[in-house]
Formats: C-alpha cells, structure tokens, sequence
C-alpha cells in the first residue's frame, strides 16, 4: 500500500468491514491482513468508480476527497472523507448505483476475492481462489546451533501441526537424489527430497493432485515467484535483527530452560514501547516474534525421524513449547486482554482456570493494573509444561490471608511494597524469559502515552502497570513516570493485534456503579440549590464519573476484540474494589455467571474453528 493507514483510520475501517455479513463473524487479525493488502486508488474528477447493475469487484474506503453516488440518474448523496462504499453491496453481488469522483480524491481498495478468502469461504457466488500452499522457510541469524538441530526442530514442529491441526504438511529437504512424489510417514507428515539441482531458484513443484495447507522448506530457499513465511532463530535480545521484511518475518527466540538470561540486579530498569498515537505506527517496530523454551541439544527426534509424535516419549516443556511454536507459525495463536478491577480482578483468574481446563491456549495476555498482577501470577508459572494454575491459587491465598490488602495500604506511601510481593513468590523473572508472551501496560506521565512493557524485571512491571495515580505512589524510572495503565488502555486489546494474536478474548470486569443522592433536606428550590452545594456529593459524582469513564473506555477498547465479556454493574464498584479479602466471594460469584461461561464456550468454539481450519487465506491449498 503507498502509504499506511492511521491508527484512526483502521479503528474506523475495522468497524466498517464488520458490517459486512460475509465479514461480520470474522477474526480481526484477519480484516487488519485485509487493511494491510488493501492498494491505493486515485480516480480523477469525474472519473467512473463503479457502474450500476455492474458485478461488485470489492469495498472502497474513502480516505479524501468527494464521490457521487446516483442511481437512474437521480443523485441519492455525495460520499465523503472517512466513508465506505460496497459494504452493503457485497451481499447482492451487483451495484445498485453509480459512483463517480466529484474531485481529486483517494481511497483503499480491498478487492472482492481477498474479502471472500477472509471470510473463509466463497459466501457471495465466486469460485474457490486458486489452491496455494503456505511456504516457510527456516533459517538461523545470530545464532550458532549443533549440526542438524534446525532440521530437527522443523522435523518435530511439523508432527506437532499435523497432530495439534490436522493440517497436510508437506516437509521438503535438500538431498542427493530427488524423489518425485511426497510419502506420508507414519507421523502423518508427507516427505518429499529435492536434488541438488532443485536447490536453486527452480521451483519445486508438488503434483496437483496433492493438497497441502503447510510446506516446510527445510534447508531450501523459497523459490522465485513464492511469497514465503520466514522463520529466524535468533538469540536471547535478538528479536528485532534483520526484521527489514515486516509482517513475512517471524522471529523466534531460543530460550533454554537451564540457562537464565540475567537477574533483575544487572537489568533493573524496564523497556517498553509507546502504543502508536492517532498519526500513525512505529514503522521501527519488530514483527511479532516467538519465544521458544526448549533444550534443544537434548531433543529425541533426529531428522528423517517418521515416528508418531505420541511415540517420541517429549517432555511437557519441549511439547509445550513445540506446541506454541507450530501455532504462531500457522497464524493460531490465542490473546486475552485483561482489565484493571481491583478484587473484581480475581475474575480473570476464573477465566484462565476455565479456559485451562477447556483446553485453549494462551499465547499472549495483555493487562492493566490488577489484570497485570493475574497475569504475572499465570504467566510466571506457566512454564516448562506446567499451566499456570498453581501461581492463580499462590495469588488467591495471598488475598484471603491479608497480604494484598496490607501491599496494597503500603503503596500509598510505596509501591516497592507490591513489587516486593510479586518477587517473593515468582523470584527474579523478567518479562523477556517468559515463553507466554506478557504485555502489562502502564501509563508515563512525562509523555502522556500509553507503554508497552516488554523487557525487564516482573515484578517491577506489575508494580508500574498498577500505580494508580493519587492513591497509590508512582513508580519511577527516570526519565519516566509510570501510574496505572488503565487511564491510557484498560482493556489492552490493540497491544494484542500489533503482538501477532490471531484470536482475542478481551475481559472488562471493572464494574460500573451508579451514584443513590440523598434527597433534600428542604422542599423546594432552596433545597435543590443547597444539595448541589453539598461538598460530599460532589466527591462522589466526581468517584462515580471517573469509574463510568474507566469501565466505558474499556468497553470501547474490548469491542475491537473477538469475543468480549462486560461485567456490568455492582452497587459502590470502586470501594469494594479494595477488599482483596473477600476473593472466594468475587471467584463464587464468577463461577455462577452463566453470561461469562456462555462467552466462554463460544470462545472455545472460536478456537476449535481456528484450530482445524485450513489455511487462513482460505481453503485448503496445493503447493
């Protein structure tokens, strides 16, 4: 596309292609793709843009200028700046009237077929695309690996795609002899060799009979005319080497679980990203990346290794770890977008327990303020294998016995004390460790932006994701001065989309309250007029706004999310925010919530839709 779309402009554009029936149960992180492929358009003035009883050939979306729009000849309305056109008309295959440019004026121009692909079949009367095949290719940079452990790590991530999806992987090697047809192993993966003469820029060809979804090129470069996924293994601190080639780039970042990257001691400070503002996006910024905590020297396939992958006797970390690998780099990964609540927090560590015992994974989890402290819990123990539960019930017992609370108390003089509490009990994590990638956000003052939390110590980043301003201290990193995140993303849902999450789950459980005013003391106007006065009430409309003002901006951040879930409104949300004691209350009350179960399982049918699916341009495809 010529030039990018404003962070304002894909908010607007994704509401509008929402509108779309064959795209309004569509994931999001495929309608951004769509915003991405979207080609510049600059018809003259009084240039034809569509012509009535014409088949619709795509959605327009007006960035600047003017268009005319008539129908038999009578002028129906003029399109303007910020607008759509065929939004509506996708659903009748033709125009029903003819646009024309009334001046210069310039729009995005998403073409019919790549709308069908998205919307994961030919809803509106085109044929299927023509078959294609996702290629990856895989490669180190910056790092040096024992021989044959690449092919190894593609040999195990293709059993793991082919038994977590049910995808048709076709794995493809370099080799001495060719062979001309791909054989299915017993693991399910089909395995086809290429001479050295296919090595080349040649194209290696599969036979049009056969219907992949996936072809791993192992030790091959993509051939010319393949736009290709590229899979890099970098080191620890090298996610954003060589990234020149955008979103086609995945980084994925070695971590073993024996070494540590360093204590917060030599790395006490904490790096973030500023959220883009309304003009546009950081064009500096990394793709998203991956990180992969396995041992790799010890792996128990080899290449060439058919055997199922039931039969290869993997630990729960290496499974895991392969596990989350295969689905970012099939575009599966799941998001949840935490709220900040206070006590109403613990409503989040009922949504990670069900969707622990549902089976959907978490990849990425974005939070603010007591949604950061849920999350460091999970994310912290949710490693090598493990689910993440044990560090919710750790958190739970630090409520009921009063420890919260009295963390709490102390961070009206000191927020250290909260950071003391998270170190405690998960030791000297930092962010850039955890295989779930953790996104608390936080709030500097000194910028007015919103920042992303991406490396440093954990603790530290809990304490600055939830220092609410004029309660609580700040937490100081000088130049910076971080309050809550709440007050710039409540519900974190864009940090997610700019992460690489393909599904979303966005949770808003700060409840709204209403204010109950005392009635007059006098009859009459004169009572009206001293009730207003009254210094009291004015404090509490003031407590009343600011909670509306939190819960109705996380509202508007969640609805960008796939599935969401609002708690509604309690009686005095904000005081009882504070009573981290009464936690088996806020978890009693969040299990008999039929509303957030029945959001729960639609969830789950989300994933499970995404899980078996083919290949998200659409259709199975054939290399």
């Amino acid at each position: 596309m010529a030039s990018p779309i404003t962070v304002d402009e894909r908010r607007r554009w994704l509401y509008t292609l929402k509108q779309a029936p064959a795209l309004r149960h569509t994931r999001t992180s495929i309608l951004l793709r769509l915003l991405g492929r979207a080609r510049l358009v600059e018809p003259a003035p009084g240039g034809c843009v569509c012509t009535e009883g014409q088949e619709v050939d795509g959605v327009y979306l007006l960035r600047s200028g003017e268009w005319k729009v008539t129908a038999g000849g009578t002028v129906l309305l003029h399109l303007r700046s910020g607008m759509s056109l065929g939004v509506e008309a996708l659903a009748r295959g033709a125009w029903p009237v003819t646009v024309t440019a009334v001046a210069a004026s310039q729009a995005l121009f998403i073409p019919r077929a790549e709308l069908e692909v998205a919307a994961g079949a030919p809803r509106l009367g085109l044929p299927a695309p023509g078959p294609r095949a996702e290629v990856v290719t895989f490669q180190t940079q910056g790092l040096e690996l024992p021989p044959g452990v690449l092919s190894t790590l593609v040999e195990l991530v293709a059993k793991v795609m082919v038994h977590d999806f049910g995808d048709r992987v076709l794995l493809l090697r370099a080799g001495r002899r060719g062979t001309k047809d791909a054989v299915r192993g017993p693991d399910g993966v089909f395995r086809r060799t290429v001479g050295t003469r296919g090595t080349s820029h040649a194209a290696p060809r599969v036979a049009a009979e056969e219907d992949f979804d996936c072809v791993l090129l192992d030790g091959l470069a993509a051939p010319d005319g393949v736009v290709a996924r590229e899979v890099r293994l970098v080191p620890a601190g090298g996610e954003a080497v060589g990234t020149a080639s955008g979103a086609s780039v995945l980084p994925t970042v070695l971590l073993s679980p024996w070494k540590v990257r360093g204590s917060p001691r030599n790395n006490p400070g904490l790096q973030g990203r500023p959220l883009p503002d309304e003009d546009g996006w950081d064009v500096d910024a990394p793709p998203p990346s991956c990180r992969l905590r396995l041992d790799w020297e010890r792996l128990a396939s080899r290449p060439g290794d058919t055997r199922p992958l039931d039969a290869l006797g993997l630990d729960a970390g290496t499974r895991d770890a392969l596990s989350r690998w295969a689905r970012a780099i099939t575009c599966r990964r799941v998001g949840l977008a935490l709220s900040g609540g206070g006590v109403w927090g613990f409503y989040h560590a009922h949504l990670l327990r069900r969707l622990t015992a549902l089976d959907v994974p978490v990849d990425f989890l974005s939070s603010s303020s007591m949604g950061s402290l849920v999350g460091a819990y999970f994310c912290g123990t949710a490693r090598d294998g493990r689910e993440g539960l044990d560090g919710l019930r750790r958190l739970r017992h630090r409520a009921r016995s009063g420890h919260l609370s009295a963390a709490a108390l102390s961070s009206v003089v000191t927020t250290q004390a909260m950071e003391w509490l998270v170190r405690g009990d998960l030791g000297d994590l930092t962010l850039e460790e955890l295989p779930t990638g953790f996104l608390p956000v936080t709030t500097d003052l000194t910028t007015g932006r919103c920042v992303v939390l991406e490396q440093g110590p954990l603790a530290l980043a809990v304490r600055a994701s939830g220092s609410a301003p004029g309660v609580w201290a700040p937490t100081l990193q000088p130049p910076a001065r971080y309050v809550d995140g709440a007050f710039t993303s409540m519900v974190p849902v864009d940090v997610l989309l700019n992460a690489g999450a393909d599904l979303i789950f966005s949770n808003n459980i700060f409840p709204a309250g209403h204010h109950q005013a005392a009635s007059p003391l006098l009859p009459g106007a004169v009572g009206r007029f001293l009730s207003a006065l009254n210094p009291v009430a004015r404090a509490m409309d003031l407590l009343t706004s600011g909670v509306l003002l939190l819960h109705r901006n996380g509202d508007l951040e969640s609805a960008r999310g796939d599935l969401r879930y609002d708690v509604g409104t309690r009686d005095h949300p904000l005081r009882g925010s504070m009573r981290f004691t009464h936690v088996d209350d806020v978890l009693d009350e969040a299990a008999r919530d039929m509303a957030l179960e029945q959001k729960l399982l639609e969830f789950k049918q989300a994933w499970e839709a995404l899980r078996v699916r083919r290949n998200p341009s659409g259709g199975r495809k054939a290399a």
